[in-house]
């Protein structure tokens, strides 16, 4: 089952790769940027989990800047494995770790193979750290992010594409910032997609800790995330690490411990994500598809209504140019003036044989005038050919002019309608 799927999922995403949405019509540009996510995601998350269901909890630690995520995770882990400091955007590299015994699952890019793998710690935005720490229980990897709202565009980046690849966000705010506009557009995401989320609220006043965490529900569950685990963690002092207190972290830690040991809970998290992404990527595919067919259903319809004036502009030069009318003013007195059509009908009484003469010319040729009326004919062509391509081309003006799809490609192009 998960084998098929995955063989369908990457025929899916080969597809997306290569959908052109060349007509610049209203709603393609974010149809566009769905889709390299969507892409993303099926490369970072959907189909590397599906190939290697069994494996570890990805939990990704996310939240806005001096949010707290760093120290947490350090917290968490006892130890300093992720440098907080006062300069801003903090995290650079992200860093996951694993416990040794899960390596395997990480020691190659089975995901985020995008980014390359680093064991020291590096400034590079597009590198991963990884490191094993026995601190970490097994089944569970945990990878500390860049700021979802850096200053840095890379971070930020690098962030969505973190969060993006989760089984579990810990998303991390703080008393001061949890109403904050950007976390909420991240968290009304993950309940979007159905992402197994936990929210973290740092450095709570003692006076606070019934306060904030309540008013903090009220909003998770105001925007869909009613079921997902909230722990507040209070202001305190940290020690010469950096680190918190192993009480204030106890109930984070406990909880990690619970889902990394439990196997079913741990698949309960892991489908629930990946079910998500997937309602989440046939909701987009649909809207893709529909995009497509309306790209094709106006360029069609353009198509044919400019083909069907050019057509009509045809029938009209070919008719023009059977019915005598070209034989008028210029290329009419050229011609008479070729045969001498004016002296033709007096002449033909009595003078059969200079009559028998000029015909001959029409057929032996006289160069001098039959250059003229060549001429003429040739410049009364030119005339009636512009004349039915300027009709023409005013007419297409005013079809696309009409249409909105038309009206669109105009101005984007940056033409003027009156002058095409």
């Amino acid at each position: 089952m998960a084998e098929s799927l995955s063989t369908a999922l990457t025929w899916l995403r080969d597809e997306l790769v290569h959908v052109r949405l060349t007509v610049p019509l209203p709603g393609a540009s974010q149809t566009k940027q769905w889709i390299a996510s969507a892409v993303g995601q099926l490369d970072d998350y959907i189909l590397p989990r599906l190939r290697s269901i069994e494996a570890p909890i990805l939990a990704v630690v996310g939240g806005s800047t001096g949010a707290g995520k760093s120290t947490l995770v350090n917290s968490l882990l006892g130890t300093v494995v992720t440098i907080p400091g006062v300069i801003r955007p903090t995290t650079k590299a992200p860093v996951l770790i694993h416990h040794p015994a899960d390596s395997e699952w990480f020691s190659n890019d089975r995901i985020l193979p995008g980014l390359t793998r680093s064991a020291p710690a590096t400034g590079n935005v597009r590198s991963l750290q990884i490191m094993s720490s026995t601190v970490v229980p097994t089944g569970l990897a945990i990878l500390d992010t860049p700021d979802i709202d850096s200053v840095d565009e890379a971070n930020r980046s690098l962030a969505s594409q973190l969060l993006a690849a989760a089984d579990l966000w810990i998303f991390v705010t703080s008393a001061a910032r949890y109403a904050d506009a950007v976390p909420w557009e991240y968290l009304t995401q993950a309940a979007g997609r159905s992402a197994a989320v936990a929210v973290v609220v740092d450095r709570v006043p003692p006076n606070a800790m019934a306060a904030v965490p309540e008013d903090l529900a009220r909003m998770m569950t105001e925007r869909g995330l009613g079921d997902s685990p909230l722990f507040a963690v209070p202001e305190t002092v940290v020690n010469e690490l950096g680190l918190l207190p192993s009480s204030a972290v106890q109930p984070i830690q406990a909880w990690l411990e619970y889902l990394a040991s439990n196997q079913i809970t741990r698949a309960q998290v892991v489908m629930r994500t990946l079910d998500g992404a997937m309602k989440m990527l046939e909701s987009g595919v649909t809207t893709v598809a529909q995009h497509i067919t309306q790209q094709n259903q106006a360029v069609r319809r353009l198509k044919t209504d400019t083909e069907a004036i050019f057509a009509d502009a045809k029938r009209s030069v070919r008719s023009h140019s059977s019915d005598g009318t070209l034989l008028r003013g210029e290329v009419l007195a050229r011609w008479q003036d070729f045969v001498g059509a004016g002296t033709f009908m007096t002449s033909v009484q009595t003078w059969v044989g200079r009559m028998r003469d000029r015909v001959a010319r029409v057929f032996t040729g006289d160069p001098a005038r039959a250059d003229d009326v060549q001429i003429a004919v040739r410049s009364g062509l030119e005339t009636l050919l512009i004349e039915a391509g300027h009709s023409a081309v005013e007419r297409v003006a005013a079809v696309w002019s009409a249409d909105p799809t038309g009206r669109f490609l105009i101005e984007w192009s940056g033409l003027d309608a009156m002058t095409v």
